[in-house]
């Protein structure tokens, strides 16, 4: 059975996300997490998707677990006690990933403005496309860079991190949501009994072992279609799945401009002191 009065009275359960930064991947898990628990899933891209109201929208669907893929601290603040989690990257590696999937992959039927964005890449060099993705990126950035993180109830996680240790991370982040028993953090055991089953009402949480299933199915080399992390379709949504690819890709001109238009970004979000490597990737990711 559903919780009672979803969506109100009671601390909202969300992810909050960024293009490029392993949403839809993550959002995935969720659903099917969600579908398993009988709670009621919605995901969101923009303001436009719930008309500048995110409180609003929630309590009209009356949602159990939210998804704002794109997600903008002027909108999430407004839903007040929450519990979440919220996925960045490294703004390099999101600069060359949007470069690929706008350039190749991704669905224009909601965004119909990447139509001409893709026109314009398709007419220029590589080199040139990611200066031209600089600008693109610029709405992106700022909601990273003005983003609360240190906002009370919101989980953070680094996107390396998660594609690095997923089922280790995803059980951490789902338990902070009181999705999921049996949790490996002892930092989050009491966080999860606080806010656990009895809060959301569900009878039966899912157990370690059955997130772990929907990871596994949920992994890089089932989603590109058979490859495994590091072997590139530049035509496919899960392109590459190798973090630290800026270092082989962006040369110092779009280090530069990145650095222009978007002061202290990487610094903020915790990736300085590497700026000068441009050595092979470490961690293998599902993008």
């Amino acid at each position: 059975m559903r919780p009672q009065g979803s969506g109100r009275g009671r601390e909202v359960l969300a992810f909050y996300g960024h293009h490029r930064c392993g949403s839809s991947w993550v959002s995935a898990i969720l659903e099917a997490a969600c579908s398993k628990l009988d709670l009621r899933f919605r995901q969101v891209y923009d303001h436009r998707m719930f008309d500048g109201d995110l409180a609003g929208f929630v309590a009209r669907e009356s949602v159990d677990v939210l998804v704002y893929m794109n997600a903008d601290w002027t909108h999430a603040k407004t839903l007040g006690p929450q519990r979440a989690f919220h996925v960045i990257r490294d703004p390099r590696d999101v600069l060359v990933s949007a470069y690929y999937s706008h350039r190749y992959s991704h669905p224009t039927d909601y965004w119909t403005e990447l139509v001409e964005h893709r026109e314009a890449l398709e007419a220029l060099s590589l080199d040139q496309g990611l200066m031209a993705e600089v600008q693109c990126r610029r709405l992106q950035f700022r909601e990273m860079s003005e983003w609360n993180y240190e906002a009370e109830g919101v989980l953070e996680l680094r996107f390396e991190d998660l594609v690095a240790r997923p089922e280790s991370l995803l059980l951490d982040a789902f338990g902070h949501l009181g999705l999921v028993d049996g949790r490996a953090s002892g930092r989050l055991q009491t966080v999860a009994r606080q806010v656990g089953r009895a809060t959301l009402g569900v009878a039966t949480p899912l157990t370690r072992s059955e997130l772990a299933d929907l990871i596994e199915h949920h992994r890089f080399s089932r989603l590109s279609g058979g490859r495994e992390p590091g072997v590139e379709d530049v035509r496919h949504h899960y392109r590459n799945g190798s973090p630290g690819e800026w270092r082989a890709v962006l040369q110092d001109a779009h280090l530069s401009a990145l650095h222009e238009h978007f002061p202290g970004l990487v610094a903020r979000l915790g990736y300085s002191g590497e700026e000068a490597g441009r050595g092979s990737s470490t961690d293998s990711e599902t993008s």
